[in-house]
C-alpha cells in the first residue's frame, strides 16, 4: 500500500487509469539493473528513480570526463574524474531518497548474477556486453530493454525470448560471428546529446509499460530505428531464427 508521501510524489502517474496505485506499487517492488552509466544510462537511471523503481543497481567502471557532459546529463563539471556509477547513484537518491540505489564501480561481466532482477537496461557501448546480457536475460527469463545511439541516429528494443518462446532474442536480429565488426562508439563517430535522451526515454517508457500497466501493447519482437536528422521513427518486425544458438534450444 502506498504511503501518503508516495501518493504525493507519484500523483501524476497514479491518476492515469491504466497505471493507478497498483501500477506504482509494482514499480516500487521492481528491481532493475542498469548496465552502463553514460549517455543512455544517465537518463535511464534518472527517469527510473523519478518514476519510483524501488531497487536500482548500476554498473560502470569509467570515470567522468569533460567530453561526456554534452549528453551524460547527470554529471556536472565538479564531478569530472569521479566514477560514473557512483555519482549517478548519488544523483538518483537526490531525486528520490525513498528508493534503494547501489553502484558497482566495475564493468558488467557474465559472472554477475542477474537472477534477482526483474528488468535489465542495456545501456552499454560494446558488442560483447550486449551478447552477454542477451544470453543471461534469456537464460534467466528476464526482460531486457536495449538501446544504442550514434551521431544523429538511435535504436531501442524490448527482448523477452526467455518469457515467450515465440519471440526472437538479440542474437536472432544481430547474429554473432567471427566477422562481427566492433561497435563504433561516440568517441570515434560523435553523438548529439538529445538523441541519447530520446532513446533512453523510450527505454524507460517501455519498462514502465511492462511492469506497471494493466493493459498495454508490448513492443517485444520489434526494433525501433530513430533518425534524428529527418525525424523518422521506423518500426521493424523481427524474425525468430530457427537455429539461433541462444533461443532456439
Amino acid at each position: 500500500m502506498l504511503s501518503e508521501n508516495d501518493l504525493h510524489r507519484y500523483s501524476r502517474q497514479v491518476i492515469i487509469k491504466e497505471f493507478d496505485e497498483e501500477g506504482q506499487e509494482r514499480l516500487l517492488k521492481t528491481k532493475c539493473l542498469i548496465v552502463g552509466a553514460g549517455g543512455l544510462g544517465c537518463p535511464v537511471a534518472l527517469y527510473a528513480a523519478s518514476a519510483g523503481f524501488g531497487h536500482i543497481e548500476i554498473y560502470d567502471q569509467d570515470f567522468i570526463e569533460i567530453s561526456n557532459l554534452n549528453r551524460q546529463i547527470a554529471y556536472q563539471n565538479y564531478d569530472i574524474g569521479q566514477n560514473k556509477a557512483e555519482i549517478l547513484a548519488e544523483k538518483c537518491v537526490d531525486i528520490n531518497p525513498n528508493i534503494y540505489v547501489k553502484s558497482h564501480k566495475k564493468n558488467f561481466n557474465k559472472s554477475i548474477d542477474i537472477n534477482s532482477f526483474d528488468i535489465v537496461f542495456d545501456c552499454s557501448d560494446n558488442a560483447e556486453t550486449r551478447y552477454t546480457l542477451n544470453y543471461l536475460c534469456h537464460s534467466y527469463k528476464k526482460i531486457l530493454i536495449s538501446g544504442s545511439a550514434i551521431q544523429m541516429e538511435g535504436q531501442f528494443s524490448v527482448w523477452k525470448s526467455g518469457l515467450d518462446k515465440k519471440l526472437p532474442c538479440y542474437e536472432c536480429a544481430f547474429p554473432k560471428t567471427k566477422e562481427t565488426a566492433p561497435v563504433t562508439n561516440c568517441r570515434e563517430a560523435g553523438i548529439i546529446g538529445p538523441i541519447t535522451g530520446f532513446i533512453s526515454s523510450m527505454q524507460v517508457n517501455e519498462a514502465i509499460k511492462e511492469i506497471a500497466l494493466k493493459k498495454y501493447c508490448s513492443v517485444a519482437g520489434y526494433l525501433f530505428l530513430y533518425d534524428g536528422l529527418n525525424q523518422n521513427l521506423d518500426k521493424i518486425k523481427l524474425i525468430k531464427k530457427d537455429k539461433c544458438i541462444i533461443c532456439s534450444k
